[in-house]
């Protein structure tokens, strides 16, 4: 669900970065959400407070109220991110990178081994190419600048206007499944990806995750946990696979959640447990 409170701004080496921060115990989980999301959207943080976690989610670079120039590469927005753990005195972090997120996660990992305990990647985009040609140009057709308010515009005139009707054909973007099978296998949670899906603002940041990443995952060398599903229509399985053969201390773990949100619907209870298993270690 989205957080009625506004996230905090606060700037490094002149950079504004959004974050939001919820203390609870000694331990933190930075939490990297993927594309078209920021600080100011609270999913997949309950396993980390419920396990007596502090949360810190910050919008990457382009989304929210952070700068485009705190990070247009990820090397350059982990520099900013430790900065802004050591500014709020937060170590011992397990790092969360959720889908785009996870390239940003790795990065910090790779950077500062010192500050950064454990990694989680959740239906991770490895360093390789993503999306394909056609994916690519489809990102910089829908969610460029200057039409992107159009995109966002319709997409949530149809999710207010009639969920139920136009919801299958939504999530087709998020799952190998069926649309309606999808909608089945959410169940009680359609009301949470409704809001997930309104939630969601491209800012400049999707222009910048659709640039080429710098490689970092022969320097990960933390324990890192890896959760994916093959029903993922935003990212292929290929990507967690590739992780898993690459990084030098993984754990492929396989749910049967139906989209890319592993948190929601069917299986995600599987999800959280093992989250809260790892995290407990």
């Amino acid at each position: 669900m989205s957080d009625a409170s506004s996230p905090n701004v606060i700037t490094i080496d002149g950079r504004a970065i959004e974050y939001r921060l919820e203390r609870r115990g000694d331990a933190t989980a930075l939490i990297l959400h993927g594309g078209h999301m920021s600080a100011r959207c609270r999913f997949n943080e309950e396993a980390f407070l419920e396990a007596g976690y502090s949360v810190l989610v910050t919008s990457r670079p382009g989304y929210g109220r952070t700068a485009v120039s705190a990070g247009p590469s990820a090397p350059e927005f982990a520099i900013r991110l430790a900065g802004l753990c050591r500014l709020l005195s937060l170590s011992n972090l397990t790092v969360v990178g959720i889908s785009l997120g996870a390239r940003s996660a790795m990065t910090l990992a790779a950077f500062y081994p010192e500050l950064v305990q454990r990694v989680i990647l959740m239906c991770p985009t490895s360093f390789g190419p993503w999306p394909d040609p056609r994916g690519c140009w489809l990102g910089y057709a829908a969610f460029a600048p200057g039409v992107q308010r159009a995109t966002r515009g319709t997409l949530h005139y149809l999710l207010r206007k009639d969920p139920e009707r136009y919801l299958a054909g939504i999530l087709e973007n998020l799952t190998t499944l069926d649309g309606e099978v999808a909608v089945r296998r959410l169940g009680a949670d359609i009301r949470k990806v409704t809001e997930f899906l309104l939630c969601c603002r491209s800012g400049r940041g999707f222009m910048i995750d659709l640039r080429a990443p710098t490689d970092v995952s022969s320097d990960v060398a933390q324990p890192t946990l890896i959760l994916a599903t093959r029903n993922d229509g935003a990212v292929s399985f290929d990507h967690a696979e590739y992780l898993a053969a690459t990084l030098h201390d993984s754990t492929l773990v396989e749910v049967d959640t139906p989209t890319h949100l592993l948190w929601l619907g069917d299986g995600s209870d599987h999800t959280a447990t093992v989250i809260q298993s790892f995290i407990r270690l």
